[in-house]
């Protein structure tokens, strides 16, 4: 049976639509509350690794939930463990919301990754469930720019927000958002799971365990967490930076996130362009390579006394743009590797390279300073490692051109 032939057309629409609704969900729960960090730090008189330790633990929870949801959706369907999941997700955001004392917040922040990542899963894998060939292609384009809208969009919402209504906002605004997915998931999405008595929960973990020692999904994971670091460490630390050591509002951070997110969608877009013409491991070591060299340049101005708005958003937009021109092409290659397990590829490969950027942007956000300069070390360090990862270690898998 081919994909998707057990579904009806009205079926596959009503997927796809739920699909669309599924997807930014947990990508805003990671962002739009970051304009609101200062404001935050301030609400509970805590330091910034205190409040930072709220995005960073919700990256390491919902990493570890991507790779317990790929199990968890392949044994028991889409729609039961996203409605149920996502309901706990509500739960946890109105609980945030409710400005409970700061480390009640950070367990629920925990708790919101940590479940809030199965819709995310689940929404992935409806694309596979329900297309096949050029159909699964056009559905896949569909949900990159569903995804996208979340951590490219709600920083400026949360902007927004936390001008008009003060941090709470961007939680309450999660929990209606969450509360949507339950609808829909309740109402709207058919289960798109073909039944297979075979699937086991615990099957999974022993196909995650051939994967994290296969000498070609390591190293390339490896390299997507540390590009994908550069983002997150931008988020951890570019609010303090910006807000309250350079007097800027949430609406302007808002705004310059919106503009880093475009870069960032723009490098992938150039990626298809140009892999068409140039050999994919000259793309990765140029782009990771310029990355560095942007990096060790700015982390020198930075000591040498140069801080301000435009020292830190032109060439942290720079090494965004380059380092998303690889991103695609990693994680292909890790998709490519398990052609027959592509939920739990997924899962892992997403899981993994949050955890280790979760991991990479604590120990720089540890390292509190008035300037930028733990921001341009992390990058310098995390360029550096995926130049090795991906020229090192994979430089033969990627020794070719897309056609």
């Amino acid at each position: 049976m081919a994909h998707g032939d057990h579904l009806s057309n009205g079926q596959r629409k009503r997927a796809f639509f739920s699909m669309l609704i599924m997807v930014p969900l947990a990508g805003a729960a990671t962002d739009i509350y970051v304009p609101s960090l200062p404001a935050m730090a301030h609400a509970f008189d805590a330091s910034r690794f205190s409040i930072q330790c709220t995005l960073l633990i919700f990256m390491a929870f919902y990493g570890l939930g991507q790779i317990i949801a790929g199990p968890l959706t392949d044994t028991f369907g889409r729609r039961i463990p996203t409605l149920l999941c996502t309901i706990v997700f509500v739960l946890a955001s109105v609980g945030i919301a409710l400005s409970p004392p700061l480390w009640a917040v950070i367990v629920l922040r925990a708790v919101q990754g940590l479940f809030g990542a199965t819709s995310a899963v689940a929404a992935r894998a409806i694309v596979a469930d329900c297309y096949d060939g050029s159909g699964r292609t056009k559905a896949a384009n569909w949900m990159t720019i569903a995804w996208a809208t979340g951590p490219i969009l709600s920083p400026a919402l949360g902007g927004y927000l936390q001008v008009w209504f003060g941090w709470t906002a961007s939680f309450w605004f999660l929990s209606g958002w969450g509360t949507i997915v339950v609808l829909v998931s309740l109402f709207i999405l058919p289960e798109t799971r073909v039944n297979n008595s075979n699937t086991q929960f615990f099957e999974a973990f022993k196909l995650y365990k051939q994967m994290a020692t296969d000498r070609v999904y390591l190293p390339t994971a490896l390299g997507m967490a540390c590009l994908i670091s550069v983002m997150f460490g931008f988020e951890a630390m570019g609010p303090f930076y910006i807000q309250t050591d350079l007097k800027h509002n949430p609406i302007f951070y808002g705004h310059l996130q919106l503009i880093l997110g475009c870069l960032w969608l723009a490098g992938n877009f150039f990626n298809r362009f140009v892999s068409a013409h140039i050999k994919v491991i000259r793309i990765i070591t140029a782009a990771a390579g310029i990355s560095l060299l942007v990096s060790l340049l700015m982390l020198v101005l930075d000591l040498s006394g140069v801080f301000s708005v435009m020292a830190i958003v032109v060439p942290a937009g720079i090494v965004y743009f380059l380092m998303a021109m690889i991103w695609p092409n990693g994680y292909s290659l890790c998709l490519g590797r398990f052609p027959d397990a592509g939920g739990c590829a997924n899962a892992l490969v997403s899981g993994l390279f949050i955890i280790v950027s979760a991991f990479f942007t604590a120990i720089a956000s540890f390292m509190h300073s008035l300037t930028a300069w733990p921001m341009w070390s992390l990058y310098v360090l995390v360029c550096t490692a995926t130049l090795i990862c991906f020229r090192g270690f994979l430089k033969q898998e990627f020794n070719y051109k897309v056609r």
